[in-house]
């Protein structure tokens, strides 16, 4: 149902909970329950990952930090010298079935989030499957040197047990405050959230304080031997997104034209707003694939801004390839992000690092 949703209503992650379509909510929670008992009991089939795994995922649709968080997990493994591997599903592909990224790979072989994953992290092995058993069982007998495999947005998927759950919920939109599909955004079932190992409440304002947690935990109401932790985006000096002839310093950006095709780009405009003069935001769904009328419309706007930028995500950057020769001599930039823990990084980092350990 939940696909049903995104492709009737490209937008529909970004709607607050319609609250008349309640009954129909109950309707999916009850099929989302019904489900997983069949799980729980044994009836379906849930295999173990082969490899020692770890899952990043959530309840809700929509964007909730998954991606960044992969992506510290990532430098974190792969500098403790552990040979780190992800599997994605490779969400709105336009190739299906098992596939290994190559130089060759492009968003549209592997999703946005993997084709980001690949392109930052060239060293290790980025793999796209919609099965995610099958893909765990293809790497583990194709790639025997792999240690560890993180398995990104797999939470839902029953039919795969990693050996550990980082369940990932967006301070502003706590899957306890949540409704099902359709009229809010949970796309599995809220008891799902005791099989988290680790619960992090992702995109917190930057002042946070103790007494904020405080009300956030005792919203989650999690199990005595889960761990909580609390986290931001930190946002990097902005780049080009091709190295053309224009030439411009970085640091005398003043005033941008924003382009987002993600679930919740709200932070990113703060973000912008705090940080430069905003002067258009051309907005669009989540995972959008941009046309030239798009690209043209943006150079149309630039034209018209003197001394202005374009300036979009990351995520948004991998669609963005495919124009280089319309882009590659416009001042077109992105923004890199990060996992800000708040200073709780080392427990953080220890926790993490002793599950390969043990």
């Amino acid at each position: 149902m939940s696909a049903f949703f995104h492709f009737f209503v490209p937008n529909y992650v970004n709607l607050q909970p319609v609250k008349w379509l309640y009954p129909l909510g109950k309707v999916y929670g009850w099929g989302l329950q019904l489900r997983n008992q069949l799980y729980n009991k044994g009836i379906f089939h849930s295999e173990k990952s082969p490899v020692f795994s770890v899952c990043v995922g959530n309840l809700a649709l929509g964007g909730t930090g998954k991606t960044p968080l992969t992506e510290y997990l990532i430098r974190l493994y792969s500098e403790s010298e552990i040979n780190v591997a992800v599997l994605s599903r490779g969400y709105k592909r336009k190739t299906r079935g098992f596939l290994q990224a190559n130089e060759n790979s492009t968003s549209e072989d592997l999703g946005d989030e993997a084709f980001q994953i690949h392109q930052k992290f060239p060293h290790i092995k980025v793999f796209v499957n919609e099965k995610r058993v099958e893909g765990v069982n293809r790497i583990y007998g194709e790639n025997p040197e792999i240690q560890l495999i993180i398995l990104d947005d797999a939470f839902q998927h029953r039919a795969i047990s990693a050996n550990k759950n980082i369940l990932v919920t967006r301070y502003d939109r706590l899957y306890t405050n949540d409704l099902y599909v359709p009229a809010g955004r949970l796309r599995d079932h809220l008891i799902r959230a005791n099989d988290a190992d680790v619960v992090l409440v992702s995109n917190c304002p930057d002042e946070i304080d103790v007494t904020i947690k405080n009300k956030v935990t005792g919203k989650l109401k999690l199990k005595t031997n889960q761990k909580l932790f609390f986290s931001g985006i930190r946002y990097k000096e902005p780049l080009r997104l091709f190295k053309g002839d224009y030439e411009e310093d970085e640091k005398e950006i003043r005033s941008v034209i924003a382009v987002t095709g993600i679930a919740n780009p709200e932070h990113f405009l703060d973000y912008l707003d705090r940080n430069y003069d905003l002067i258009k935001h051309f907005r669009y769904p989540d995972h959008f694939d941009f046309s030239e009328d798009n690209v043209l419309k943006w150079l149309d706007k630039l034209n018209k801004e003197k001394g202005a930028v374009i300036i979009t995500t990351e995520k948004d950057s991998t669609r963005l390839l495919k124009y280089e020769v319309q882009l590659r001599n416009i001042p077109i930039y992105i923004v890199p992000i990060e996992v800000n823990l708040f200073g709780d990084e080392k427990r953080f980092n220890e926790m993490c690092l002793s599950w390969v350990k043990k």
